[in-house]
């Protein structure tokens, strides 16, 4: 199935799936809520493309990806946007954000914000390791199309 600009959701319509009415139950996420949805289904694609799931199974494509907020007070958080990235098609999943204005009280400025201090060093350490990782893999993935097996019978 290819997407369609204009099959979304109407306005204010429920969320299309259960989370919703379990959501509105209390009986998952007790007094979280969801921004009414106003974009496609963000899972399952077909990667690199716009397709839904054509693979045998079919899958029915669905909602799975999701934002949902709690704030003590009603009215403190507002939805801006929510939204989902159908630019990105590196996954079968397209991310989904959520844009807030977020009501703020004054609060204790003595109350530390982290466990300890940071340190750049070890931060630093840790993204040159996820980069060589990455370049590990796309190497063994670069080799990997340019080898052939050839067997004898």
């Amino acid at each position: 199935m290819r997407v369609r600009r204009g099959a979304l959701p109407g306005a204010g319509a429920p969320s299309p799936c259960n989370l919703m009415t379990f959501l509105l139950a209390g009986s998952i996420f007790r007094g979280f809520q969801e921004a009414d949805i106003q974009f496609l289904p963000t899972y399952k694609f077909d990667i690199g493309c716009d397709e839904y799931d054509t693979t045998a199974k079919q899958r029915t494509p669905s909602y799975t990806d999701r934002v949902v907020y709690k704030s003590r007070n009603k009215g403190d958080i507002r939805v801006l946007k929510y939204a989902s990235c159908s630019l990105l098609r590196t996954s079968d999943h397209r991310p989904v954000f959520g844009l807030f204005e977020v009501r703020i009280r004054p609060g204790r400025d003595n109350v530390p914000l982290a466990a300890g201090l940071f340190d750049r060093e070890l931060y630093l350490l840790g993204i040159k390791r996820r980069i060589s990782r990455e370049l590990q893999k796309r190497q063994a993935a670069k080799n990997q199309k340019n080898s052939s097996v050839c067997t004898v019978s």
